[in-house]
């Protein structure tokens, strides 16, 4: 079998590649217009396609895809070919969770705010203080990310709930699953609301003015899914009215978030670059993803992150 990866891969991936199977033939390519050239002859791919690749692309079957989230990747040639698509999904999950269990711990002990203090050189005590043993953690799309932290939230012993577009079973450490109609009672019983969810046509806008006032007065937002699930103009008017207690955001509807925004200026928000997803391991967990795929479509095996392209549209 044929095998395109553009861009290229270092020679040190390219060797792991490699050793996965003599029988495939590899086309490492440097540039695009080499990727188009080889692409015909393409059963598979590992990497970025365009839609002039996609129309040359006769005899490809299988995409495997260099990241999880698809919304600005995916194009409707694509989303309508018969090309077997495969993300990233997963590789994420537990260091995000950390990221949004980070959030989750300085709301709770009043870090926030300790840290600003720190800045001023001011020593004073005394912040809210919540136990999170006593605290209901609701998390939004009980995928990869919202099922680590479930675990890590579980571990510190909170009541765990989750909606969910599609739930599945419910697993142990969880202790509500409920499907997405049932958000408004997932936000009016949560200390700390997390949103996991993927970007799709249903999940924009999915926060906003609306459920924020669903939402406790002592009650925190966590977004580390995508921006624009949180409506930010709604998030500034209930921080601003006292609504909600505080949010934390690792993404937003417009990035880089303007010098000038609101939100900066709001000592209950906590606001990182969109920078959940970095770790020493994620170049590797991309790596062993694509080299497990390649082993079971040489198999002719199910393969691992099948996308469901059409829900994008």
């Amino acid at each position: 079998m044929n095998l395109l990866i553009y861009p290229a891969l270092s020679p040190d991936e390219l060797a792991q590649v490699r050793a996965v199977s003599d029988e495939v033939e590899i086309v490492n390519a440097q540039s695009e217009d080499e990727a188009l050239a080889a692409i015909a002859d393409a059963d598979a791919m590992y990497g970025n396609i365009t839609p002039e690749m996609l129309a040359r692309a006769h005899k490809l079957r299988w995409l495997q895809t260099p990241i999880a989230g698809l919304e600005n990747y995916m194009f409707p040639a694509l989303a309508e070919s018969e090309v077997t698509v495969t993300n990233m999904a997963k590789i994420y999950s537990d260091m995000i969770a950390d990221h949004a269990l980070g959030f989750i711990l300085m709301f709770a002990r009043g870090l926030h705010l300790y840290v600003r203090r720190q800045i001023k050189r001011s020593w004073e005590k005394g912040t809210p203080v919540r136990h999170l043993a006593d605290c209901t953690l609701g998390i939004l799309g009980l995928g990869g990310i919202g099922a680590e932290l479930a675990k890590r939230g579980k571990a510190c012993a909170m009541h765990i709930i989750a909606v969910d577009a599609r739930p599945g079973p419910k697993p142990d450490f969880v202790d509500e699953l409920w499907p997405q109609e049932q958000l408004p009672d997932l936000l009016r019983q949560s200390d700390f609301v997390v949103s996991c969810v993927p970007q799709t046509p249903e999940t924009v806008g999915l926060i906003g003015a609306d459920q924020l006032r669903m939402m406790k007065s002592s009650a925190y937002l966590i977004n580390i899914s995508r921006g624009v699930v949180v409506k930010l103009d709604a998030l500034v008017e209930a921080l601003q009215r006292g609504e909600i207690a505080g949010a934390a955001l690792d993404v937003y509807e417009q990035e880089p978030l303007p010098a000038d925004h609101p939100l900066w200026g709001m000592e209950n928000v906590i606001m990182t670059p969109h920078i959940a997803a970095q770790n020493p391991h994620v170049a590797q967990r991309r790596i062993d993803t694509l080299t497990a795929n390649l082993r079971r479509f040489l198999a002719a095996a199910p393969l691992a992150n099948v996308v469901d392209k059409r829900m994008l549209f």
